[in-house]
């Protein structure tokens, strides 16, 4: 007959992911716990990108941002709302989400993250920027909102969430989300 080992002094620890157990202070990871959307999407991208699983198709979640809705593109809309002097700042912008969204646009996780990213973006200007539009809101409360309504949400929610962004989406990327729709004919900057 073998002997059995008491264990009721073993400790047993928890910390978000982590349980720590005996007094050798291993760790088991395991994927339980409260992780939001956008960190699951993030550790679904970093699987995908350590197994080099691509895809050959883009989702049609994001499809609906990527496709142009008419021909006038971002630097037309400045130019029809007098705020021309804008175009190579959120040109550049633009252009840096655009970067992103092609280096990662055959995985389908970092797909599904950019389709919810520029869901929540859309969801903002139509309900904080566009009304401030109308009721004529200066250019300063305006670029403050996109920044305060719309970038630090996002990367806050993309930080509260402990997502491993390996896209590493910054506030530049953010903002470009929002400059991105506009040249894509979502948005607009005159109501």
């Amino acid at each position: 007959m073998s002997k059995r080992d008491n264990q009721s002094k073993i400790n047993i620890n928890g910390n978000k992911n982590k349980i720590v157990g005996n007094n050798d202070y291993s760790t088991t990871n395991n994927n339980y716990g409260s992780t939001g959307k956008l960190a699951t999407l993030f550790e679904k991208l970093k699987e995908s990108f350590d197994n080099s699983e691509e895809i050959e198709k883009i989702s049609n979640d994001l499809k609906r941002y990527t496709n142009r809705r008419d021909t006038i593109g971002l630097e037309e809309k400045l130019k029809n709302a007098n705020k021309s002097y804008f175009y190579e700042d959120f040109a550049w912008l633009k252009q840096e989400f655009y970067k992103k969204l092609v280096l990662y646009q055959n995985y389908e996780p970092a797909q599904e993250i950019f389709a919810y990213i520029l869901a929540i973006v859309l969801e903002k200007n139509i309900n904080v920027i566009k009304p401030m539009m109308r009721e004529g809101a200066t250019e300063k409360e305006i670029l403050s909102a996109i920044s305060n309504e719309i970038v630090e949400p996002i990367l806050s929610l993309i930080e509260s969430e402990g997502c491993n962004d390996i896209i590493g989406l910054s506030s530049t990327e953010i903002q470009g989300m929002f400059h991105y729709l506009t040249g894509n004919c979502h948005i607009n900057w005159v109501v």
